[in-house]
């Protein structure tokens, strides 16, 4: 599934935490997600290109020491709260 990050979402960073946020009007801060330095990575991926997983879990392998079978997982994992929180449209 390729997914992007909804318009409006952002990754901000808070006292050396990295937060992903939506700004606007309609800021909802149940849809606040602290991120690591990986899945920030992530995010600001997913704001410029609708990526599948199996694209993400690819880069992972490209720019840190992880094999595609764990990053895949956590590709997965991290895509399953994405959608839960509603920050992210699956193409």
């Amino acid at each position: 599934m390729k997914a992007i990050l909804k318009p409006g979402y952002f990754v901000q960073e808070i006292a050396g935490e990295k937060i992903l946020m939506g700004g606007g009007a309609d800021v909802d801060f149940s849809k606040m997600m602290v991120l690591n330095h990986t899945s920030a990575w992530i995010i600001e991926l997913l704001q410029e290109q609708a990526l599948t997983e199996e694209d993400v879990a690819q880069k992972l392998t490209e720019r840190f020491d992880v094999d595609y079978a764990q990053a895949f997982a956590d590709v997965q994992d991290l895509y399953r709260q994405l959608l839960e929180l509603g920050v992210i449209v699956i193409e």
